[in-house]
């Protein structure tokens, strides 16, 4: 076998990985699309909509893989599969707090801490532009218009 055909079917297989694509959206329309690979720092690209930035992330990928082997650079595995479902141990009047206020806002307590580390870890948008919020139940300020 080759060396440039070794080459080629490491890029293949590292490419059938199941590696998270994700979406951000620009402020307005006019800032269109940008899509990139989340295991991948500075593997990105963009199109006026999401068809077409999806439609470019394919060959941003191939590169930006190809250029890491060529150099024999890491390349990230894809993260792994999320179930949602964590399991943990609170003290008990944590867990009594905790229940409490979800009774108080009418939510299942399950709903209610899902929703409080929502709101303490950010968006993912907030968090690549350093802006997650530092505590739960702290809302950004509105701009002055």
């Amino acid at each position: 076998m080759t060396k440039r055909r070794a080459s080629n079917e490491k890029l293949d297989e590292v490419l059938r990985r199941p590696y998270t694509i994700e979406i951000e959206y620009g402020e307005t329309p006019e800032e269109g699309v940008a899509a990139y690979v989340a295991e991948w720092p500075g593997c990105i690209t963009a199109g006026a909509t999401r068809e077409e930035a999806l439609a470019r992330i394919g060959d941003a990928m191939r590169d930006w893989a190809a250029a890491r082997l060529a150099r024999r650079q890491r390349v990230a595995e894809p993260l792994k599969e999320y179930g949602g479902t964590i399991v943990t141990r609170l003290p008990r009047s944590l867990h009594r707090d905790a229940e409490k206020r979800a009774q108080h806002e009418g939510v299942s307590l399950n709903q209610w801490v899902a929703t409080t580390l929502a709101r303490a870890i950010g968006s993912p948008a907030e968090l690549r532009r350093g802006k997650a919020r530092a505590r739960a139940g702290t809302r950004p300020r509105r701009r002055a218009s």
